[in-house]
């Protein structure tokens, strides 16, 4: 330890190593680091040990930059100091202290500039560190190079990979060789992903090939090395890589996967050699019926729109038959979608909705209108179900397609023919959710005969039994409601009434289902022309569901019954509260037509607010004291 000799009285006492330390030991971080930066400014001494002493200690006592400052200090030490064969392990404990700090932090860029110089330094010493010292600067060097791959810096991946590899080359044993074959790996990719360094990546690939020819990911490394080469000017180098690549590989099951993912990208000319290897490959070597499903997807994706017809409905076919599960026609939809071909990917499910395909699997065909709900593609699912004869049973239909078939035709306005397939659904399938039952439900009671209507209903409440705690409260409220929708049709208003209100009282209930039974309570006061209860009633609709779809139909509604009461300068009101807060709704019209003849009216055309339409039930524009509910 360096011992300092006090100064003079006269002078200011200069701060000493041991200040620092004792400063340290008793907790008190903030002084202790001080006093280690003033004395690294004065002082010619290594104090990488003491900055990364003190940031171990005050870990969570000091913020964040302080921390880092301490182990750059202590970086910034090391560089100032050259390694001596004594110093080497030291030194090597320290960077790989203020690596692992700056990688917990992810300034995964400092990571690497820490690290660099450690292998570098390692031939300094006089003897071999021993492995267990190594180690953490491996792992850390691997991982900090794997995330720079990941994080698109190829340069700070390739410059890590490349002294790992030379590290390796001088060591020995089983974890080493695994090590070494996943750095010239990655060597090679850091490499492949400079756009001007594809020769040298190719080399490079080559090399780890050769090395690691049964590596699991040497197929990967062989179809990165065929992108490499298309990228130069050697046509002929390609076809041969290619032709290695299937001869080297023959059966493995990501080889056709990765020449479909790698070709396309560098799509040859027509005339050209390689164009006749890809096409004879895909389409003409062997027999599609005895391709995988994988296999028959790719080949859709990368040559599907120029096949020949009689070719590509093979493919299809082969695919629809051979895919048990439905999972390669969602991989061959998404995909197809994320390269940008949409409308290729909607022929092929239309083509599978349709039914067309005799031999396709029953899940090819639920997977396609799966896709097909999934992205709302309604009026697809919607066609197909209209072309449909229910009378006519078909075992290629699952229980799920002709739930997606029924949820087309409620979603696309056919409600009544809806209610038939949800019926279909129900009592075919034996339908037991909750969901299904609760639209089977709502399709009686608003097309059904009332007694249907109430046996859909009680077998939605047997559902409801058995229901978890968690969602009893919000099926409860459904249900509420479309009880109470069916006591409007049966014009017991009391019935209805109490049943809405207790929707309104859940407290499971979300503010839209209580903003709709509020607004159906002022709905049966005003088919009662009960005008007085009905402008109170639509009044408290706002409240419960701010902004919601009922708050605007309960402004023009409140607005005609006051008109009914003589009371022109409340309704008025109405329609100008209406016109400036939900202008876009499909009540405005109404609301400025009214005002337009409301006497001593002051007239506005309202601000422009978005708002959405409500949804099937609400009152009828031309309709003062009617209510759709009434007619089903």
């Amino acid at each position: 330890m360096v011992l300092y000799a006090p100064l003079a009285t006269a002078a200011p006492a200069e701060p000493t190593l041991q200040q620092a330390r004792e400063a340290r030991d008793g907790g008190r971080y903030s002084e202790a680091a001080e006093l280690l930066i003033q004395l690294d400014g004065q002082s010619d001494a290594d104090l990488s040990v003491d900055f990364v002493l003190l940031a171990r200690a005050a870990q969570g006592q000091l913020d964040s930059d302080q921390l880092d400052d301490l182990y750059l200090k202590a970086i910034q030490s090391l560089a100032e100091h050259a390694p001596t064969p004594e110093s080497v392990n030291r030194r090597l404990l320290v960077r790989t202290s203020a690596a692992s700090h700056f990688a917990a932090g992810k300034q995964d860029e400092l990571v690497a500039t820490t690290l660099l110089p450690a292998f570098d330094e390692l031939n300094h010493g006089a003897s071999p560190l021993p492995a267990s010292h190594l180690q953490p600067l491996i792992q850390l060097a691997m991982r900090t190079a794997w995330q720079a791959l990941t994080q698109q810096r190829p340069a700070d991946a390739e410059a890590l990979y490349r002294k790992l590899v030379d590290h390796f080359r001088q060591a020995n044993g089983d974890t080493v060789d695994t090590d070494r074959a996943l750095a010239m790996l990655g060597l090679g990719w850091a490499t492949a992903m400079q756009p001007d360094r594809t020769a040298e990546a190719a080399r490079r690939l080559k090399q780890f090939l050769d090395a690691y020819p049964t590596h699991p990911d040497a197929a990967s490394a062989a179809g990165m090395r065929i992108t490499c080469l298309q990228r130069g000017d050697d046509a002929g180098q390609v076809e041969l890589a290619i032709a290695d690549f299937l001869s080297r590989w023959p059966r493995s099951r990501r080889a056709d996967e990765l020449v479909l993912e790698t070709l396309p990208s560098n799509p040859p000319d027509r005339t050209s050699p390689l164009w006749d290897i890809l096409i004879h490959w895909v389409v003409r070597q062997g027999q599609p019926g005895q391709w995988s499903a994988e296999l028959v997807g790719r080949a859709l994706l990368f040559a599907g729109p120029s096949l020949p017809p009689p070719r590509f409905d093979e493919l299809l076919k082969r695919l629809a038959a051979a895919d048990e599960t439905g999972q390669r026609v969602a991989v061959l939809l998404h995909d197809a979608v994320e390269e940008g071909n949409a409308g290729f990917a909607e022929q092929i499910a239309a083509t599978l909705i349709s039914g067309d395909l005799t031999q396709a699997s029953k899940m090819a065909r639920e997977s396609a209108c799966r896709w097909a709900g999934r992205t709302g593609r309604w009026s697809m699912l919607a066609l197909a179900a209209e072309s449909t004869d229910l009378e006519v049973e078909d075992e290629r239909r699952t229980a799920h397609v002709d739930r997606l078939f029924a949820e087309a035709l409620t979603q696309t306005g056919r409600s009544l023919r809806a209610a038939r397939w949800w019926a279909y659904v129900v009592d075919h399938h034996a339908a037991t959710d909750f969901a299904t039952l609760l639209r089977c439900a709502e399709s009686a009671v608003a097309h059904a005969d009332v007694a249907q209507a109430v046996r859909r209903l009680d077998r939605v409440r047997v559902a409801l039994e058995g229901a978890e705690a968690d969602a009893a409260g919000i099926q409860t409220a459904l249900v509420d409601l479309l009880a109470a929708d069916l006591a409007v049709r049966q014009v017991d208003f009391a019935t209805a009434r109490s049943l809405y209100e207790k929707v309104v009282r859940s407290a499971d209930a979300t503010p839209a289902l209580r903003g709709r039974a509020q607004w159906m309570i002022g709905e049966t006061h005003l088919m009662q022309r009960q005008l007085t209860e009905a402008i109170e009633n639509y009044r408290k609709v706002e409240g419960l569901d701010p902004g919601g779809p009922y708050v605007a139909a309960s402004l023009v509604q409140a607005g005609k019954s006051f008109e009914q009461l003589g009371l022109t300068r409340e309704a008025g009101d109405c329609y100008s509260a209406l016109l400036g807060r939900f202008a876009d709704s499909s009540y405005a019209t109404e609301a400025r037509r009214r005002m337009a003849v409301l006497p001593g009216v002051r007239r506005s055309s309202g601000k422009r607010s978005p708002s959405g339409r409500p949804p099937v039930g609400s009152p009828s524009d031309d309709a003062s004291f009617d209510s759709p509910i009434l007619r089903r």
